[in-house]
């Protein structure tokens, strides 16, 4: 896959977004909030190399880390990408973790939660003010729910987050935007 294809079904990827967040009942709570970045994985690492090739034409490495066991580069965009009511200007572009199998394409977007402590409690707290309809127990029974504390040696500071999976698409919650993580300045 090369990013040519990718960007041909960015909006097809924002259109499962959509039904993803309007099957939680969150879609207009999200509309406001800031997406910082979006995650494409790829199933082989001569396809990251050229998409990576490809995105750096118009952006830069903002960070490259090895993070379980994988190279993850996290590439800030000059020109941004519109992705559905939302602008995006990160890319995070991980590796393959052998021996896993990865379906090509956009996999998830990460939201930042307006006033969230930068801890993994402050996160979750802020995600239960943001959605209070959301019960986590619900969210656990009937898709995938995980709090995590994604970190690498290079980080500025920690970055805590609230993942979810609904019908095969990656929402992910943060309280710092990845540039920000990553001590990014323009």
């Amino acid at each position: 896959m090369n990013i040519t294809e990718l960007k041909d079904t960015l909006s097809q990827f924002a259109d499962r977004l959509k039904e993803a967040l309007f099957e939680l009942g969150i879609y207009e709570l999200c509309m406001p909030l800031s997406v910082d970045h979006i995650c494409i994985r790829l199933d082989t690492t001569q396809s990251v190399d050229e998409v990576k090739e490809s995105l750096l034409k118009d952006g830069s490495v903002i960070s490259q880390a090895t993070i379980n066991g994988r190279d993850i580069f996290i590439i800030q965009l000059r020109t941004p990408l519109s992705f559905g009511t939302w602008s995006i200007s990160g890319i995070e572009l991980p590796y393959p973790k052998l021996p896993s199998t990865y379906q090509n394409g956009w996999e998830h977007v990460e939201f930042i939660l307006p006033k969230a402590e930068n801890t993994a409690a402050g996160i979750q707290e802020a995600f239960s003010t943001c959605f209070p309809k959301l019960s986590v127990k619900s969210l656990i029974a009937e898709y995938e729910y995980k709090v995590d504390e994604p970190h690498s040696k290079t980080d500025q500071m920690p970055n805590p987050t609230i993942g979810l999976r609904v019908n095969g698409v990656g929402i992910k919650f943060h309280a710092q935007s990845i540039q920000e993580v990553v001590g990014f300045k323009e």
